[in-house]
């Protein structure tokens, strides 16, 4: 129940948000603008920008189908594809992404997939998606930093942070794979250190017990994610796979701005460019705790594009990052709550409490070949 109430407070904070989105473009481009943006704006292009967004759909079921089948020969892409949408739904509706996954597990176990399977899966899509992310920014940060870093000092000192956030994660999680032992002792340590000074004291730990169980949980996830690194590192093939579809999923995401310039008749910056200030943005986008970012990618894009989007003295700037956002971020939202219904009432699905997604004891224990 608290994750339904939880859930309808994100739809609604993003609904807010999208009225705020149309008065931020009226207030950006102005009445005149945006009348002559419509009047210039060529509808191919956005049908072509659309379609890029379901290419992307499209890959992160690829990506997740092609790592459950490596457990699970079971599984359909229908029923993949479905939960890869659901998943981007809950991603936006959720802080930092952070709902996303656990729904995914929640969906596949209901379509009749093993809990322990999908994790698995869904882990392995993770591990290399966040591995090539970093690995892009850094080629993009490389190529382009110098360019940039005159004019958008404050900017690129936001993807700087973004960037070492992500470098951190992939860090943290190879050192899972690695050094299970002296990391679970390290977070052990903190966890009592936390408990005694009494940092967790009002919310978490309040008991010796509550300190224990909290331990015991941290203790079973460190394991279950090193047990599914040791099983992603033995297929290569996997990893191969899972890179190359990723590289060409981000690449796909960051050319929607570029069709979307196009689309405006737009010329003189080349495609490069444009697709590495949509890095940079999801740089600065990505360690926002808020659903979907808000305020910090449509800022973060404005400002990076406001020179870009410019033919004399006609800006499309708020057109271009209404448009851009809708696509990215509330075309999700909607097609996923469609879904989600669609499904729920499909399969007599009821909404999962906090406690659905976790792993029960004989799962955690299940053979994964």
């Amino acid at each position: 129940m608290k994750k339904k109430k939880t859930n309808k407070v994100n739809i609604i904070i993003c609904a807010i948000a999208f009225v705020f989105m149309i008065f931020y473009v009226w207030f950006v481009d102005g009445f005149d603008n945006i009348v002559n943006s419509i009047q210039e704006i060529n509808v191919g292009f956005l049908f072509i920008a659309v379609g890029l967004m379901l290419i992307y759909w499209l890959l992160e079921a690829v990506g997740i189908h092609a790592a459950l089948r490596t457990t699970y020969k079971d599984a359909k892409f229908g029923k993949t594809l479905i939960v890869a949408i659901l998943g981007q739904y809950f991603n936006c509706i959720t802080p930092s992404s952070t709902g996303g996954q656990p729904m995914q597990v929640y969906y596949f176990t209901k379509f009749g997939v093993p809990m322990a399977h999908s994790m698995t899966a869904l882990l392995a899509k993770f591990i290399v998606y966040q591995f090539v992310l970093t690995v892009y920014s850094a080629v993009v940060l490389f190529a382009r930093f110098s360019t940039f870093s005159t004019d958008y000092a404050p900017l690129m000192a936001l993807v700087l942070l973004g960037f070492i956030i992500n470098f951190i994660v992939i860090v943290l999680l190879f050192m899972l794979a690695f050094f299970k032992a002296p990391v679970k002792k390290c977070v052990i340590w903190c966890l009592k250190l936390l408990a005694k000074i009494h940092i967790f004291n009002f919310r978490f730990i309040k008991t010796q017990e509550d300190l224990n169980k909290k331990i015991d949980s941290v203790s079973k996830i460190i394991d279950e994610y090193h047990d599914n690194f040791v099983f992603i590192r033995k297929k290569p093939l996997l990893i191969l796979k899972l890179v190359i579809c990723n590289i060409i999923q981000l690449t796909v995401y960051f050319s929607i701005s570029y069709i979307i310039y196009l689309g405006f008749g737009l010329s003189g910056t080349d495609y490069f460019t444009i697709i590495s200030c949509q890095a940079f943005v999801l740089m600065i986008s990505g360690f926002m705790p808020l659903p979907g970012a808000l305020g910090a990618a449509e800022g973060s894009y404005t400002l990076f594009f406001k020179d870009i989007f410019k033919s004399g003295t006609n800006s499309f700037v708020g057109i271009s990052t209404f448009i851009w956002r809708f696509l990215t971020f509330y075309l999700p939202i909607i097609v996923g709550l469609v879904l989600s219904m669609f499904v729920g009432k499909m399969m007599n699905i009821e909404a999962p409490d906090k406690t659905t997604v976790q792993l029960t004891e004989e799962e955690l224990k299940g053979d994964i070949t």
